[in-house]
């Protein structure tokens, strides 16, 4: 085997503090300040400051924005993790991955991009500020597209003044 086992998303049970059962069905966007395990099925996004974990027959149909997640389910949507990316032998994922870090399984189903060129500036606790580096980029494109106009405006001749025919 190619891949250690350190590779995988360690998540106590003890930190999961919202669960979704088998039996339930979300419509809407799931919002949760900590992890949470799905068992059921979300119609629409899940935003989660911790991690997401998909189990087998959890189902997500909508975009996912989280710490980490642990796909064994199907999501169908894209996933934007701030940190990584677990993708199970019977995960399933339909749509773009933006992410840090990603362990796709060879027995996984995934369609679609991914991204993995994530502004790479820790702060103290170690996670990538994703929103920072999107603000700093956009700062950037701005004052770039400034400086485009002055030089735009500069390089044209002013229009002459108009004689009055006396």
């Amino acid at each position: 085997m190619f891949f250690k086992d350190d590779n995988k998303i360690r998540v106590s049970q003890t930190s999961i503090t919202t669960f979704i059962g088998a039996d339930t069905t979300i419509e809407g966007t799931l919002i949760t300040h900590s992890s949470v395990r799905i068992d059921g099925k979300i119609a629409g996004g899940v935003v989660a400051d911790g991690t997401v974990v998909l189990s087998a027959d959890g189902e997500i149909q909508g975009n996912v924005m989280a710490e980490n997640i642990v796909v064994a389910g199907v999501v169908d949507g894209n996933l934007n993790i701030r940190d990584k990316t677990n993708i199970e032998p019977t995960g399933e994922v339909y749509g773009d991955v933006n992410t840090a870090r990603i362990l796709i399984d060879e027995q996984s189903v995934f369609q679609g991009k991914c991204n993995m060129n994530i502004d790479r500036t820790k702060n103290k606790k170690g996670r990538f500020r994703i929103k920072e580096a999107v603000e700093k980029k956009q700062e950037v494109a701005k004052e770039q597209a400034e400086i485009t106009a002055d030089a735009r405006s500069e390089s044209k001749p002013e229009p002459e003044p108009e004689k009055s025919k006396e």
